[in-house]
């Protein structure tokens, strides 16, 4: 201070700031008394850096004060002091009980400086009034000193909450006989004091935080100070006063600011959710977390004085101010809450219908169309689940407010298609909840009620609406509203029809007659050229004819002729959209779900018609054609754009079947014996819906020569069956449907068809994993219908067969059956596959590998004696995307199909399978490193979903690691080539990074031969690694080669590691930084020992034997890999066998030496002799150039460097050395060896003379005979 230098400051900044990073490291290895003296430092520096970014936080200049110059401090000097302030936040000071790191670096002992915001204030200051090029870290350091805040609330929290049980457990065990004693003074008391004592400190923090937060939230404001804002606002402020942190939080949700908006929205919750419709039904309470009560929030945001309101927001904040205000009233956990009294919810409609009345009857900007869609959304998501809801939507002042009337009208003419189709779904609300217009709930008229609502004369406007469509000059929005409308209105009228049947009114029949003319304009419109309303009619046949019981209500006679037509115009649609020139998979989707609905409510229709109109089909005949459509996509054009199809047609034909549950059916095939033979399209049509559908999907379908179509018909009987197992599940009751009945009679064939499709070879994702879950499906509807054990039994131990648990594969469905080949030698003896047969087998040409993912869940399974483990390894192994999504989650999830006989989702079926890890995770990764890629692919799915992938898989094997090294090098020798693929992959992959205590620790334990094991240590596996990866480099399979070459890599890299001291034992860095000294020393002996018995193991095997391999692929693994451990290891560490190394190097010399170039040599010096000249010269030549070229080779190298080794190391381990130099210079046959030899030894008697002195005589004294 004081200095004019500007270089001295910047200087004293970056000195300041880097003794601080380093003192903050003390600070936080150091407790207790230790930390005193640097606290004062680190306080004193906090002051500093404080005083010198104070002018800036107040937007002035130049400095008054007396500690820091008057002139203007440079940019690399704050820069320096948003670092130590950042630096001081994120280290273990800003825990201290003092804590400075809040006030400036100002020190008190009272609680009371945790509501201290004076450093906050300084920092809001500062990214408010900083230059452009320092914002940024004037914003880090209010991120860090965020974290700061939040660290201190999460400590207080979890302190408070150990006090808790700790007073808890005391006076538990401290029970006093007289019942007043919990009411003394040393009682509870303390305890209600404590914990208000630190709701008051909480509540003073909020009350000085919330002004500086709004402040900094204000447009006016810079970027950085808003976001800075929205982040406190989120992390820090929703913890202690959670509706003003909200409030807040919703006001910066429409920022003109991309990112703090989205900073905003994110806390909220609705970033993902905004604009799309409310599912309550997979609404969960996890989604609530930390959010304040409605009425807090009403409160706040609607009712606010002092702050911005509601009405005050941006448009997009009030947008995503409404969902966020009916996601948190439906995370009440009473809903509305007896405290609110409905006060709150009349409110919020009233906002909601208050700002649709202010956009009525004008043109709409794009900001304002997506806040009457969100206003829509929000109504519809109110009148649906609340009776009280709809009540205040109907009461509503038509005056002067936003009415019923007003809505009906949004519904047809809003800009937005979402807004209309929300309009409608409020109307259909409305209409729906009879009380709404009756007086009293007993005297419901359905004449009455279709006269107050209006209802006829709705669905005579949307009638003559609709009727315009096929005009030249139609307008498309009031076309699609009228569809939806319409469909509500006859939605409406079915379900009222179901109350009160004997009203005969004429306002009724003409009713109906609006009604009939919607549905047939709705059927007309299914092929309408224009998408929109070509989809727009499919989903309005779905509201119109949908229903919320299992049963579908009975089709009024006034509708039949109607509901023809529209099956008629369906069967149409269908076919064109399923066609090669019109394949549209979206409008296939759409009108395949609405034909299973209008077959469902077709099916109470007796078929009669008064219609003459030329080539008009009744009811009965268009219900036949349209299931008939819908089996025609199964395999066509658009299946080939969009497999995912089927399981809609499955779901579709599920509708039409099961929607009468018990009855007595006028068909007269119900309950007859189906003929043998081929189809008989006159007795399927003769049959019930539920027979009809199984009778042709077993007898056509699932016998169709085209692959596609057979491989289509497995998410269809998924669809079947996972109904069935859903129901039943849910409630026994169900099995007595008719449906049920007959899928139950079926099952074996089920099971049959299932497992032929399974092995296909030309089988999708889609219908293998469709196989697998129906499986199981059957598992769990003969668990819970009353059937026998023996016919449970029977499925379990047919599939374990077809998988092939048997003694000799017989029956397996790897093995194929007489009749399938007959099939492929095409004789024509034979008809197609038949799933009743007692032969369970797969198709033609099918090789062993087509089940092999399964036959690995079923070995797994019958290993660890659970049979029904096999159904959640099915399940388990299913990965396609559509199983995922929430729809089809809730429908073939294992919770629905598999219900008491499994366990309910993936979680629990992870946990259930924890016993039994060890034994299944040898199989499991040996079949994820199949050779066969659908094997391979099948079982990665199921690994990743049992085990959960990444870290996690990595500690469940570290956890079974030698059970499971052991087993899969045992089976690496299998007699099995893809027992051997696979074993050699899983090794390859689980040996990555281990330690020498990870194999088994222990000491040399066995020789060089594989003798005298005293038990499985990290010698023998190391030993037996290396023996088995020779072996599957020499296979003679070319998948075990490949897999031997990535194995031999791999442990290659693992015996470099072990032999490498520094490698070690893997020790976090910050945990070594403040290890002691003697702790330090002593690992590092211990590494040093580990690596010493790894060198001494591996060196001895490659030497003896790695260096002889008859493949050449595997002496090069040898080679590289006694080179790489050479090249780390210590002198002291290669000490025991670094003679019998050099020896071995020094024959190697010669040995791996082609033998093309002693032969070249030879023939070149015989030739130059027969020519006359001297052959010598020649000879030497060729001689001197093997020589350069042994001595620059990897070998020499290595021998260079155990040479260099051989002086650091003891004098008796020198003078073994002598020896094998005379026993190389006498055995060695090549020129290269001796050659080597004699360097070698010119080499030692300079560097170590002393290990050629040997006593005794020339016969006996090695260095005499050398």
């Amino acid at each position: 201070p004081g200095s004019s230098s500007s270089s001295v400051l910047e200087s004293a900044a970056s000195l300041l700031h880097a003794l601080c990073v380093r003192l903050t490291l003390f600070y936080d290895a150091r407790t207790g008394s230790g930390r005193d003296r640097l606290r004062v430092l680190l306080a004193q520096s906090l002051k500093l850096a404080s005083d010198v970014l104070t002018p800036t936080s107040a937007g002035e200049l130049t400095s008054t004060g007396t500690n820091v110059t008057k002139t203007a401090i440079g940019v690399e000097i704050r820069d320096h002091c948003y670092g130590l302030i950042s630096t001081l936040a994120r280290s273990n000071f800003a825990l201290d009980e003092r804590q400075e790191i809040f006030d400036c670096g100002n020190s008190s002992s009272s609680t009371s400086v945790f509501t201290s915001i004076a450093t906050a204030t300084l920092l809001f200051g500062c990214s408010s009034n900083e230059t452009e090029i320092l914002r940024p870290r004037a914003t880090s350091a209010l991120d860090a000193l965020l974290g700061g805040y939040t660290r201190v609330i999460s400590l207080r929290a979890e302190q408070a909450k150990k006090d808790m049980l700790a007073e808890e457990l005391i006076a538990k065990n401290n029970v006093s006989e007289n019942p007043w004693a919990d009411l003394s003074a040393n009682g509870s008391g303390s305890v209600s004091v404590e914990t208000k004592g630190s709701k008051d400190v909480t509540e003073s923090l909020a009350r000085s935080l919330s002004p500086l937060i709004w402040n900094a939230a204000r447009r006016s404001q810079p970027k950085s100070s808003r976001l800075a804002a929205a982040r406190w606002s989120h992390e820090l402020l929703s913890h202690i006063d959670a509706p003003n942190a909200y409030h807040l939080l919703c006001f910066l949700s429409g920022d003109d600011d991309a990112t703090v908006s989205m900073i905003a929205k994110q806390a909220m919750g609705v970033d993902k959710s905004l604009g799309e419709d409310i599912n309550l039904s997979s609404w969960t309470k996890d989604d609530s977390n930390n959010l304040p009560s409605f009425g807090e929030i009403m409160s706040s945001v609607v009712r606010s004085k002092s702050r911005p309101k509601y009405t005050e927001f941006h448009l997009r904040a009030q947008a995503a101010s409404l969902r966020f205000m009916v996601q948190s009233l439906f995370s009440e956990e009473s809903f509305y809450g007896d405290e609110l009294g409905g006060d709150e919810l009349r409110i919020f409609v009233s906002v909601i219908l208050d700002t649709l009345s202010s956009y009525r009857g004008r043109s709409l900007s794009r900001e304002e169309i997506d806040l009457v869609d969100e206003c829509a959304i929000c109504l519809s998501a109110c009148t649906s689940s609340s009776s009280e809801g709809r009540s205040l939507v109907r009461k509503f002042h038509d005056d002067s407010g936003f009415g019923f009337n007003d809505i009906s009208m949004q519904a047809l003419n809003s800009h937005s298609a979402k807004a209309r189709r929300h309009f409608s779904e409020v109307v259909g609300h409305l209409y729906e909840d009879h009380a709404l217009w009756t007086d009293s709930p007993g005297s419901f008229s359905v004449s009455d009620w279709i006269e107050i609502t209006g209802l006829k004369n709705m669905a005579t406007i949307c009638t003559k609406t609709l009727g315009t469509m096929f005009e030249p000059s139609f307008v498309l929005g009031e076309v699609h509203g009228a569809a939806f409308l319409g469909s509500q209105c006859v939605r409406a009228l079915r379900l009222a029809e179901t109350r009160n049947e004997q009203d005969t009114d004429d306002g009724i029949s003409d009713c109906w007659t609006a009604c009939a003319g919607i549905v047939s304009l709705l059927g007309k419109g299914l092929a309408h050229s224009d998408a929109a309303i070509g989809n727009a009619c499919s989903r309005a046949i779905v509201i119109a004819f949908s229903y919320d019981g299992q049963d579908a209500p009975n089709l009024n006679k006034k509708l039949f002729d109607a509901v023809a037509i529209a099956l008629g115009k369906m069967n149409a649609s269908l076919k064109k959209f399923s066609s090669i020139d019109h394949a549209d998979a979206n409008r296939a989707v759409s009108l395949i779900e609405a034909s299973g609905l209008l077959l469902a409510a077709s099916t109470s229709g007796a078929g009669s018609s008064n219609t003459k109109e030329d080539g008009f089909v009744g009811l009965g005949g268009a219900r036949l054609q349209c299931v008939d459509s819908l089996f025609g996509i199964l395999g066509s054009a658009v299946y080939k754009k969009d497999d995912e199809l089927s399981l809609a047609v499955g779901e579709a034909l599920v509708k039409y079947a099961d929607a009468f549950g018990r009855g007595e059916w006028s068909s007269s095939g119900s309950g007859a014996e189906w003929p043998e033979g081929p189809y008989n399209a006159e007795f399927a049509f003769s049959l019930p819906p539920h027979v009809h559908i199984l009778y042709t999907l077993f007898e056509r379908e699932l016998k169709s020569t085209n692959p596609m179509k057979k491989n289509s018909c497995a998410p269809v009987m998924l669809a079947i069956v996972g109904h069935a197992s859903r129901l039943c599940n849910i409630d026994t009751v169900f099995s007595q449907r008719a449906m049920i009945q007959e899928v139950t009679k079926f099952m074996i064939r089920f099971q049959n068809n299932f497992i032929h499709l399974l092995s296909h070879p030309k089988a999708t994702q889609l219908s293998r994993e469709s196989c697998c879950r129906g499986i199981a499906a059957l598992r769990g509807l003969s668990t819970v219908i009353s059937a026998p054990a023996k016919e449970t039994e029977s499925l379990n131990a047919r599939l374990l067969k077809a998988f092939g648990e048997t003694s000799n594969y017989g029956g397996s469905a790897m093995i194929e059956t007489e009749a399938q080949a007959r099939e492929r030698r095409n004789d024509g003896e034979a008809s197609n596959f038949d799933a009743t047969s007692a032969e369970v087998g797969g198709t033609s040409g099918l090789s062993e590998a087509a089940l092999g993912a399964y036959r690995e869940m079923s070995s797994a399974a019958i290993s660890c004696d659970r049979p029904d483990v096999l159904y959640s390894l099915m399940m388990l192994s299913t990965s396609h995307e559509i199983w995922s999504r929430t729809e089809t989650r809730d429908l073939y999830g294992a919770k629905s199909i598999l219900g008491k006989s499994g366990t309910n989702d993936t979680e629990e079926i992870r946990i259930a399978l924890r016993p039994h890890l060890g034994k299944l995770i040898p199989r499991l990764l040996r079949a994820c490193n199949d050779p066969n890629k659908q094997t391979r692919e099948q079982m990665n799915n199921l690994w990743t979903a049992l085990t959960g992938g990444g870290a996690e898989s990595r500690a469940l094997i570290s956890q079974h690691f030698l059970t499971t090294m052991d087993i899969l090098i045992e089976e690496a020798g299998s007699k099995l080539w893809r027992a051997r693929v696979g074993a050699c992959g899983a090794l390859a992959d689980i040996i990555v990074g281990r330690s020498w205590g990870e194999l088994g620790g222990g000491g040399i334990d066995i020789d060089d031969e594989g003798t005298g094991m005293k038990g499985v240590t990290a010698s023998i596996r190391l030993l037996r690694l290396w023996r088995i990866t020779m072996r599957a480099l020499d296979d003679v399979r070319t998948p075990v080669r490949e897999r031997g070459d990535t194995l031999g890599r791999g442990v290659r890299a693992l015996t470099i590691r072990l032999c490498d001291p520094k490698a070690g034992e893997n020790t976090k860095e910050e945990e070594d930084v403040y290890l002691s000294n003697a702790e330090r020393k002593r690992r590092e002996k211990e590494n040093d020992i580990n690596s010493e018995y790894a060198a001494t193991v591996s060196l001895g095997w490659l030497v003896k034997y790695g260096l002889n391999q008859p493949c050449a692929e595997a002496t090069g693994i040898c080679i590289s890999c006694l080179l790489g451990i050479v090249d780390v290891s210590k002198p002291t560490t290669l000490q025991p066998v670094l003679a019998e190394l050099i020896g071995s190097l020094l024959m190697a010399m010669s040995g791996l030496e082609p033998s093309a170039l002693n032969y070249l040599q030879v023939r070149a010096a015989g030739n130059e002799s027969s020519q006359g000249t001297n052959g010598a010269n020649g000879y030497d030549r060729l001689e001197r150039l093997r020589i350069q070229l042994a001595s620059s080779g990897p070998i020499a190298e290595a021998l260079n460097k155990c040479l260099d080794m051989v002086k650091f190391v003891e004098l008796d381990a020198q003078k073994k050395l002598i020896p094998e130099l005379d026993s190389a210079l006498r055995k060695g046959a090549g020129f290269a060896t001796r050659a080597s030899t004699a360097d070698a030894v010119t080499t030692l008697c300079n560097t170590c003379p002393a290990a050629f002195k040997f006593p005794g005589s020339s016969n006996t004294n090695p260095t005499v005979r050398l």
